[in-house]
């Protein structure tokens, strides 16, 4: 006999002027994610169901004209997303959220709960003025990085982070990180491997951790950012070579200590850790996707051993790449 169907409730909060693709994607995620539960074992009997809510009546429209039929708040949720808000500067983004004061108010008394407060890209801003992310880490897109900080100065953003999960709190970058952030519900409600064969039937890149390879080098050239997106694409092109700083420094025309200084604070890691981090994201896709032989994945990836190669994994996995590899029915 079967164990008992678990349902786990998700909200997506819809209001005038949301992202409608951030309303619409996380519920197709979860759906293909409870046609992927017919294949797992009995033990992962589970199902989302996904519900719009509002906070003004019966409908909702936004201002494409999409019409949103909504269902009060209520006990069952046990997530709330809150989706991007639509807007063309910065000026009518201000504009837009000074109109969303009865989401806001529905935003602040769900979190008293306790449950789960998903935000993604601008809708960070709309849980930032309940004052509910003060003292805490989130995210928003990379681009209202200077607007967000200082609006909101009490709290620690990470604009660098694609997923940043803060207690209660759970944030995404950019708009399209919706999806990043339905498969972090799936794992967080269900599995690592549910998530993993989601991701495989959405065509979508499960490990994606950073906004970085994503910031446009024209926009943040002005603060200095134009050194550190050309490091970036260098080691991005030399990810299975030996190099070294004398190298890389030259490249972008600076001193070894002024790009490892400037590098570390953007990046929040060495270029070292950086292609370390872009290595083991190279490794674990063809750990989930080939078969290939653990020698041949350590020297694409810019290793000469595998025994190296097994250390630097582990270090920012916490499981060897054999282990890695069996999650998905796979032998080195």
């Amino acid at each position: 006999m079967n164990p008992p169907l678990t349902t786990f409730h998700i909200g997506i909060l819809v209001f005038p002027g949301c992202l409608q693709s951030c309303a619409v994607a996380p519920m197709d995620v979860l759906n293909i994610a409870n046609t992927m539960v017919l294949f797992r074992p009995a033990a992962e009997h589970l199902r989302f169901e996904v519900h719009w809510i509002g906070a003004r009546g019966e409908f909702v429209t936004t201002g494409a004209g999409l019409r949103f039929p909504t269902v009060p708040m209520d006990q069952r949720i046990d997530a709330l997303i809150v989706p991007g808000v639509e807007h063309d500067n910065l000026d009518h983004l201000a504009q837009v959220l000074k109109q969303l004061a009865p989401e806001q108010e529905l935003i602040r008394q769900f979190a008293q709960s306790g449950r789960l407060l998903a935000s993604n890209c601008s809708s960070t801003f709309l849980v930032a003025r309940t004052g509910l992310l003060d003292g805490r880490r989130a995210t928003t897109s990379w681009w209202l990085n200077a607007k967000f900080r200082k609006l909101f100065p009490a709290v620690q953003l990470d604009t660098e982070a694609l997923i940043v999960h803060d207690g209660p709190f759970l944030s995404s970058g950019g708009v399209t990180a919706y999806i990043d952030m339905a498969l972090w519900l799936v794992t967080h409600f269900a599995s690592e491997e549910l998530r993993q064969i989601t991701a495989k039937m959405l065509v979508a890149d499960s490990n994606r951790s950073s906004q970085s390879p994503y910031v446009a080098a024209a926009v943040a050239q002005g603060n200095g950012h134009a050194m550190i997106e050309r490091a970036r694409r260098w080691l991005n092109a030399h990810m299975d070579q030996d190099w070294n700083m004398a190298q890389l420094s030259e490249h972008c025309h600076t001193s070894a200590r002024t790009l490892l200084r400037r590098f570390q604070k953007a990046v929040g890691l060495s270029p070292i850790q950086y292609t370390q981090q872009l290595r083991v994201e190279r490794a674990k896709s063809l750990l989930e996707s080939s078969m290939l032989s653990l020698e041949d994945i350590t020297a694409r990836c810019g290793y000469e051993n595998v025994s190296t190669f097994s250390k630097v994994f582990k270090r920012w996995t916490d499981v060897t790449p054999r282990e890695y590899r069996s999650r998905f029915g796979l032998r080195s």
